[in-house]
């Protein structure tokens, strides 16, 4: 099985928000559309020129960075999903992330999350009161809650 990884979760993501296909993304970056799902899937062995071309379609390019949670593989893994979140100072929250945040430059810098005991009665009549709002920066651990 391969592994999503941050770049395969951004390209997706990315790409769905702007509402392409992976032909037409495909076309639009001059690769293959099997190049495309390829990447999409998380293959680990691509020709980085190639992953750039698709990264330029969305202003960006490969580049060394922190090691931080990325948050597009987050948004990718694990919004609507039921989580544990660990903040810094180790303070955790359980619950299901329903959606991004985003700044005035359309990046991801908080979560808002329905807490487990608030889950159901969300569900019935979604309210933004029963949420908390978590900033992206202030995660440093994230998995899926154990069933």
């Amino acid at each position: 099985m391969k592994e999503i990884t941050n770049i395969a979760a951004f390209v997706k993501y990315n790409r769905e928000k702007l509402k392409l296909t992976q032909e037409r993304l495909a076309e639009m970056a001059g690769v293959g559309i099997h190049f495309i799902r390829d990447l999409e899937q998380g293959r680990s062995a691509l020709r980085l020129d190639k992953v750039n071309q698709v990264l330029n379609m969305f202003g960006h390019q490969l580049a060394t960075t922190t090691n931080k949670i990325d948050p597009y593989k987050l948004w990718f893994s694990y919004l609507g999903q039921p989580v544990k979140i660990t903040q810094k100072g180790n303070q955790e929250f359980y619950g299901f992330l329903i959606k991004e945040i985003r700044d005035s430059k359309s990046e991801i810098v908080a979560w808002r999350l329905v807490p487990n005991p608030d889950a159901i009665e969300w569900q019935k009549k979604p309210n933004d009161d029963l949420t908390t709002v978590i900033q992206h920066a202030d995660i440093i651990g994230i998995e899926l809650q154990k069933r």
